[in-house]
């Protein structure tokens, strides 16, 4: 078993207060929700680098692999099990010391909330995005 991270419960609570689906849509929301504002937090993701389908972020992705080997995530499509919403409420509230970026992600949802598909496209029109090369890091 591995260790929760408030990065697992920040995953987890995005995942179900946001009906996020697609490994794609979440890579590519917490992507836009980062750059919102490049001021460092503790809870955020900074390591993404520029993929083919968008942002991607080995640390974000080491921990849904992570709740899917501890059976609380189902991959298609992407849902808690009933195992990880028990444990996602019992620890939902380890969030509270980190609100201002919880804030950043429900923003960006809010401007997408119609179509949470449509952050795979707008991703293409970040200017952070668009100047990095391929397999590159986009946050330095």
């Amino acid at each position: 078993m591995f260790s929760f991270t408030a990065q697992h419960i920040l995953a987890m609570r995005l995942i179900t207060q946001f009906e996020i689906h697609s490994l794609t849509v979440l890579h590519n929301f917490l992507f836009l929700a980062s750059a919102e504002s490049l001021e460092h937090h503790n809870i955020g993701f900074y390591d993404f680098v520029r993929g083919k389908k968008g942002a991607y972020s080995p640390t974000l992705q080491s921990i849904i692999e992570e709740l899917l080997i501890g059976k609380m995530l189902a991959k298609e499509p992407l849902k808690l099990t009933e195992r990880g919403m028990d444990t996602y409420c019992a620890l939902a509230s380890s969030l509270r010391p980190f609100e201002e970026y919880v804030d950043r992600c429900f923003r960006v949802y809010m401007k997408y909330k119609d179509g949470l598909e449509a952050v795979n496209q707008a991703i293409n029109n970040h200017l952070i995005f668009r100047r990095a090369k391929p397999g590159h890091k986009l946050f330095h």
